[in-house]
């Protein structure tokens, strides 16, 4: 019986993470379906998956696919601590690592009980911490192009966020597009420190941009702007199933070979930055040695209040 590879994706209960979760499982993946937990959840994404798995079943019959769902209310970094510990704890090699939990809100700074922005921490600290604290199973996959670490989100599109040492978590000057900018801008910088890190050469780090999707996206809106996002995802959205094909393309690619994707770096080398498309982008001008100390600095302080160390 042959073992199949592992995925992990975090925010798989709706939109693009689910069709991600469904698609990884067509190909063969036993996929740890990570989101917030409700009365017969687990049960409905098991069978969900089991029947993303149907097609790679009877075209594999010798690998036999194991989907978990765990629950995680990824607002809480101490649930995250728990979740993906527990994860690791459980399995000691992962093959894929993609994260895609997230909000759009017109709010202002919302803090969570442990302090931190509500849209910061689901688009950056939780991912982080995810991250973090699974890079010990992601190190041992045996994926012939390595394992991927991906967080879908604004990969290309975001613009630099200036005022990343003097205020690093958002409180004095938020709005919708320093947060918007601070995800994005925080996930190049912090990805990028990894990924030049020794141990982490095996693992691809991509930080990619879904485009625009008819999803859920925009549920927590109000009702004024949620009917023109629906109208406009309507006629305008890629569906989730064919945004997870472009999304899952560089995990495929790494089940038998080398990633097609190319680094931005100057040196070719760092983290990928990942199109709509699955074409590879660019980093924001101001992605410098001094904003990726200063947010790995942010990071390990933030993440530290939850017991969580970066390495």
């Amino acid at each position: 019986m042959n073992t199949p590879k592992r995925a992990v994706v975090v925010g798989a209960t709706n939109g693009i993470g689910k069709a991600i979760s469904c698609r990884l499982a067509s190909d063969g993946f036993s996929v740890i379906a990570v989101g917030r937990n409700k009365e017969g959840r687990a049960e409905e994404i098991i069978k969900n998956l089991t029947e993303c798995s149907s097609a790679s079943a009877k075209s594999n019959p010798d690998t036999k696919t194991q989907h978990e769902f765990r629950p995680c209310d990824a607002f809480s970094l101490d649930q995250v601590k728990e979740c993906a510990s527990g994860i690791a704890r459980d399995h000691s090699q992962i093959d894929a690592l993609v994260m895609t939990q997230g909000m759009a809100t017109i709010q202002g700074f919302t803090p969570t009980s442990e302090g931190n922005d509500e849209k910061l921490t689901l688009h950056y600290w939780s991912r982080a911490a995810f991250t973090a604290l699974l890079l010990p199973s992601l190190r041992t996959s045996s994926m012939p192009g390595g394992s991927v670490c991906m967080s879908v989100l604004s990969g290309g599109v975001h613009s630099p966020y200036t005022k990343y040492k003097e205020d690093p978590e958002i409180r004095k000057k938020y709005s919708i597009k320093n947060a918007a900018d601070g995800a994005g801008f925080y996930t190049d910088l912090f990805l990028d420190k990894l990924s030049r890190q020794p141990s982490n050469q095996g693992i691809n780090f991509i930080h990619s941009c879904p485009g625009f999707v008819a999803s859920n996206w925009g549920t927590e809106m109000p009702f004024y702007l949620k009917g023109p996002v629906r109208f406009m995802q309507k006629i305008g959205g890629k569906s989730p199933s064919k945004c997870a094909s472009f999304m899952v393309q560089p995990i495929l690619q790494c089940t038998s070979g080398n990633i097609d994707l190319v680094g931005p770096g100057s040196d070719g080398q760092g983290v990928f930055i990942m199109n709509e498309d699955a074409s590879s982008g660019k980093l924001t001008r101001l992605h410098t040695e001094d904003a990726i100390e200063s947010v790995w600095d942010t990071t390990s302080t933030v993440l530290g209040k939850a017991g969580i160390v970066l390495d």
